[in-house]
């Protein structure tokens, strides 16, 4: 059942956010696992378990997922995010946007797990794209290059669940 959502909902967006946003951050990890494997622990309950500062993901809506489930995360018992997944084409890709915030931090945010068969796995693919509240003064060109390698480490984790 869905509990209620964060107070502070954020601006719809949609694929063509990907590219536009203010901020997009792609990060890649080659993964020695069949894409059905990656996408069992993408859609798991213990995806970012491997992530410190994430310290609750609860699934909202029941199994099996599909477009229109809910995922709620918890950043640091600081920020719990609603995160709508409106792509979920099982084995292939998953893309979300937040919808809701329980403190304002973003304008918009999305999220998009791409998963290409390669020689001996899978090649992982996560593109974070994001904008600030309107008026913050955020130094994105400083930002995007340390988000990237801290996101690909981040990805990275996910070898961990994957035996």
């Amino acid at each position: 059942m869905l509990r209620r959502m964060p107070a502070h909902p954020l601006r719809h967006v949609d694929d063509a956010f990907l590219k536009d946003a203010p901020l997009v951050v792609r990060s890649s990890v080659q993964l020695r696992a069949q894409p059905s494997e990656v996408w069992e622990v993408l859609g798991s309950d213990e995806m970012w378990s491997w992530l410190p500062v994430i310290d609750r993901l609860e699934w909202q809506t029941p199994r099996p997922h599909v477009a229109g489930s809910v995922r709620r995360l918890r950043i640091g018992k600081f920020l719990t995010l609603d995160e709508e997944f409106y792509r979920w084409d099982t084995d292939r890709r998953a893309t979300f946007r937040v919808v809701g915030q329980s403190r304002r931090v973003v304008d918009a945010l999305i999220e998009d797990f791409l998963l290409v068969p390669s020689e001996g796995g899978t090649e992982l693919t996560w593109t974070m794209a994001f904008a600030p509240l309107k008026g913050a003064r955020l130094p994105l060109g400083l930002l995007a290059p340390v988000l990237r390698p801290g996101n690909t480490l981040a990805i990275s984790g996910i070898k961990k669940l994957l035996r």
